[in-house]
């Protein structure tokens, strides 16, 4: 695999290391700057060879960095950072793809910030979450302490705020609705440095997660830099390209901020990807988003160090090593029910990393996990493809030829660690996270969304108001009692009429229906029920069609 060659600078830094001897000079509570970007992949940057993305920041933070070339992600937004704060794999925790109810991190997994708080760490994400939008899944369930976020997986989607976009993006902070001014990613940077500003004033570590929803589509750069680069010439999908060089300006900015604020010998900085695929050169027909091979998988991660000699590793590693990793730096003893393991060895180049790793990434795209679908078996050298497709990455890297039938001892060998890693997997259907209603930890009103539809046709996006579904959540009523359901086909932001004659709502062997007058926008129901696990559906009658219901909101009388 090819180095990418580093610059004077990375040489001057590496004398003083030798110097220093490659220990660590952190304080034992460093604090944690980690950027993800979202959807981007590995070469789109120019220190990994893009010829028209112009990438100066990250370039400089990579000759700074132990920087990891053959790290892998698992390649949908929900199940890679459901790995990324739980160091467990995604199906485990119940996160197989991005909607259906199977985006939503089980409640009893415990994430990196809980594991952090109680070494006196505060804890804040700033971007995008996707791992459940009612209680207990919000970011503030889970361990944050300040939540600056959009809804679901991307700006624009059912998700999030109605008609939100890119460009004076409307956030949630701390469970309020939150508008903003500018484009979003440099919204999010700004707060992420006066949220870092803050807790050195207060001296206290923090974790600061920087989760940007570029670049994942819809591609819309900063206009005034689209139309530099449409003047220079530039070919191609010029938005997705303004879209990573204003996000290199951000990773400058808080660059800048560390060092100015005298930081930079306490806190560790990560920059990386969730998963990959931006990436048009892959060559299988079939190498969509969330299949086996390298393009969806493969993703920059980039981590500075203080007193690390910068470098790079082409040992293989992945996302899920990003938890334990973590802990392991901060000094916290990781728990015993984890799938990833700690890269300090490679980064402090002690021993103890694996000399033969063998790394799983599964992402099925399914209510249920089906063995084998969307599978890679990884280590250094081979990649094994839904358990029939080998591929020797070395001489190979873009997984032209299978080498399956030449190599059968290497099959046998990566199907069996398959067999055990799947063998280990829990009862899928104790993984279903259900949204819990009427608890009493929490009698804040719920918002349920279509996209969460464990069952019947789940909606991605907001063309789902103009081809109509329907289907069912998944809930789980604490305590008995009346509960009222306001069914909505718009969320109550977009303020709509639903165009309906009537509604009705089920819940469990309960059904009940109404009227609607002409403009109506909602229809309510109060109900009378007993605790326990339900499958709740709504929907709306117009002619002959009935509209599944996408918005229910439901509170305890």
């Amino acid at each position: 695999m090819k180095v990418r060659p580093k610059l004077i600078g990375w040489l001057l830094v590496t004398l003083l290391c030798f110097i220093n001897g490659f220990e660590l000079t952190a304080s034992d509570k460093p604090n944690v700057v980690f950027i993800l970007s979202d959807n981007q992949s590995y070469y789109e940057m120019s220190c990994h060879g893009h010829a028209d993305i112009k990438t100066p920041h990250i370039d400089k933070l990579a000759d700074q960095s132990v920087e990891f070339t053959n790290f892998h992600a698992p390649p949908f937004c929900s199940p890679s950072r459901a790995v990324i704060l739980t160091g467990r794999y995604a199906i485990r925790s119940g996160v197989f793809t991005t909607i259906a109810g199977r985006s939503i991190l089980h409640k009893d997994e415990k994430t990196l910030p809980k594991f952090l708080k109680p070494h006196g760490y505060h804890s804040a994400i700033f971007g995008k979450w996707h791992l459940g939008f009612s209680y207990p899944y919000r970011p503030q369930d889970r361990g944050f302490d300040e939540v600056f976020v959009h809804g679901g997986g991307g700006v624009g989607q059912m998700e999030d705020y109605y008609g939100n976009s890119l460009f004076d993006t409307t956030f949630i902070h701390n469970g309020k609705v939150s508008p903003s001014k500018g484009y979003c990613t440099d919204v999010l940077f700004d707060r992420a440095m006066d949220y870092v500003e803050a807790k050195q004033k207060e001296k206290q570590p923090f974790f600061c997660f920087v989760s940007t929803p570029v670049t994942h589509s819809p591609h819309h750069g900063p206009k005034e830099l689209v139309a530099q680069l449409k003047a220079e010439g530039i070919q191609g999908n010029v938005q997705l390209y303004a879209q990573v060089q204003n996000l290199d300006a951000n990773i400058g900015r808080m660059m800048k901020k560390i060092n100015e604020l005298g930081l930079s010998d306490d806190t560790i900085l990560i920059y990386a990807s969730d998963q990959g695929m931006n990436d048009r050169g892959a060559p299988h027909g079939d190498n969509r988003k969330g299949l086996g091979y390298d393009p969806a998988h493969h993703v920059p991660f980039m981590i500075r160090l203080p007193g690390a000699k910068p470098k790079v590793v082409e040992r293989i590693a992945g996302m899920i090593d990003f938890f334990p990793t973590i802990l392991d730096l901060c000094g916290i003893k990781k728990p015993d029910n984890i799938d990833g393991i700690s890269l300090k060895p490679l980064l402090v180049e002690k021993k103890g990393y694996p000399k033969d790793r063998t790394l799983i990434i599964q992402c099925p795209r399914s209510r249920q996990a089906t063995k084998w679908r969307n599978s890679a078996v990884k280590t250094d050298r081979w990649r094994l493809v839904n358990g029939d497709k080998l591929y020797d990455v070395t001489v190979d890297p873009r997984q032209n030829t299978d080498l399956a039938g030449k190599n059968p001892e290497v099959v046998d060998e990566l199907r069996q660690a398959y067999e055990n890693y799947w063998a280990d997997l829990p009862d899928q259907t104790t993984t279903l996270s259900r949204h819990i209603l009427g608890h009493p930890d929490c009698l804040d009103e719920i918002a349920l969304n279509g996209m969460d539809w464990y069952r019947g046709a789940s909606p991605w996006n907001n063309g789902a108001y103009k081809r109509p579904s329907s289907g069912a959540w998944a809930v789980t009523l604490s305590e008995k009692g009346g509960y009222q359901f306001e069914c909505r086909f718009f969320p109550r932001a977009a303020d709509k009429p639903i165009g309906a004659s009537g509604a009705e709502i089920k819940i469990g062997d309960h059904t009940a229906e109404t009227d609607l007058a002409e403009g109506a926008k909602k229809a309510t129901f109060e109900l009378t029920l007993e605790a326990g696990d339900y499958d709740l559906e709504a929907s709306f009658a117009k002619g002959k069609k009935r509209l599944g219901a996408l918005w229910v909101y439901v509170k305890k009388l």
